[in-house]
């Protein structure tokens, strides 16, 4: 019996060692190199925001189909994985979750403050780099308390801080406003900093704001709010509202007789203020955006002419930012020779000379977009530049 067992134990032992130098003549399983660059988009195309995200997505969209029409990158055919975000915080971090686990390059978005809020963690801790096209908030590559920089959270737009200072110098320097007010969303965080940062820029260079009113004091009626400008509007008033609430306030302003210079931001998306509102109201309006399609430079002009053959309708500020997105990540693949997230990321911090849809961009230190602020009116019931104001650092 003892026998019996040495000998079993001996064969088991002699299949086992068979066993393990078989699997050990196999060569280890390599990694699967993939034969596409995936991208992720994450935006509101349901919901609140929707139709500028839309805008945006169609913008990534066309960068991809010139991308791979160029021969794709590194190699490798250019493929977008979109997850709709809904406009809510919560999906737009579990955005990043699902677009990690199909193994993304980068992603583009979210546009929205609160949506963008939410996806820094998830980058940071994923190694994934986050450009948001149209994300104007100053806090979302920089820890509002400790002012650290996040490694992976960049942006293609300019800052609030940017703009309202942009709009403060044109309307004193150019309408020659030394007296203004300011009808804005308290509830809203883009609406308040754009108020603020207004308000500091008139003050600064010897202004005075007249009056400084808030919707949410008037529980969000229109009508009593614009009571409360009319009594000092100033010279000029400046309305940082997105589109929906600015076409209102133009509407109700316009109709009821207040002729008073409305100025805005880049949430007034001029193109869908044109296509809602009488051409009769857009008068006297004067907002500041991040692109104009009668600029005559020759990536702007060809984005252009692109979107409008793909789908039939000149481009808003919003598809620029999108097609610069896609554009500058692609830049940053072909500079690190890589479309691995980590080099990924390293390589679009040190973007300092690239030329888009929306013009000459630089990253700074922060990881926000230095570059020029357009400044536009409405003619003929169409956006048309006044002016594009140069860049400057602010830091």
């Amino acid at each position: 019996m003892k026998r019996i067992s040495t000998l079993l134990a001996a064969g088991l032992c002699l299949l086992s060692l068979a066993f393990l130098a078989s699997g050990c003549s196999k060569q280890a399983p390599q990694a699967v190199q993939r034969q596409e660059v995936l991208i992720g988009t994450n935006l509101s195309l349901t919901g609140p925001g929707e139709a500028y995200c839309r805008s945006t997505e169609q913008g990534v969209e066309l960068a991809r189909d010139i991308l791979n029409e160029q021969g794709g990158l590194l190699g490798k055919e250019v493929n977008l994985v979109t997850v709709d975000n809904h406009g809510k915080a919560d999906d737009a971090a579990m955005a990043v979750q699902q677009l990690s686990t199909r193994h993304v390059s980068a992603i583009i978005g979210p546009n929205m403050t609160a949506c963008a809020a939410a996806v820094m963690q998830p980058a940071e801790a994923l190694r994934i780099p986050v450009v948001s096209p149209a994300c104007t908030d100053p806090d979302i590559t920089v820890d509002a308390k400790s002012r650290q920089v996040y490694q992976y959270m960049f942006r293609a737009t300019f800052i609030d801080p940017y703009q309202a200072r942009a709009m403060g110098e044109y309307a004193m320097e150019n309408l020659h406003v030394t007296r203004s007010a300011v009808l804005y969303n308290g509830e809203s965080s883009y609406s308040k900093g754009l108020a603020e940062f207004y308000r500091s820029t008139i003050e600064a260079r010897g202004g005075t704001v007249t009056a400084f009113v808030d919707l949410a004091d008037h529980d969000g009626n229109l009508a009593a709010a614009l009571d409360a400008v009319r009594q000092d509007p100033g010279q000029a008033v400046y309305v940082p509202l997105y589109d929906k609430k600015a076409r209102e306030v133009i509407v109700l302003a316009r109709s009821s007789g207040m002729t008073t210079p409305l100025l805005g931001a880049d949430g007034w998306n001029g193109p869908a203020l044109a296509k809602n509102v009488d051409p009769a109201y857009l008068t006297n309006l004067v907002y500041t955006d991040h692109y104009a399609n009668d600029v005559h430079e020759k990536t702007a002009e060809t984005f252009a002419e692109r979107y409008y053959e793909k789908y039939g309708e000149w481009p808003d500020s919003y598809a620029a930012l999108g097609y610069d997105s896609l554009m500058m990540i692609a830049e940053a693949i072909r500079r690190g020779n890589s479309d691995k997230p980590q080099q990924i990321a390293q390589e679009l911090a040190k973007t300092i000379d690239f030329t888009g849809a929306t013009g000459h961009i630089i990253l700074d230190s922060n990881h926000d977009a230095i570059k020029a602020v357009f400044i536009l009116t409405f003619w003929e019931g169409e956006p048309a530049l006044l002016e594009k104001q140069p860049a400057v650092n602010i830091q």
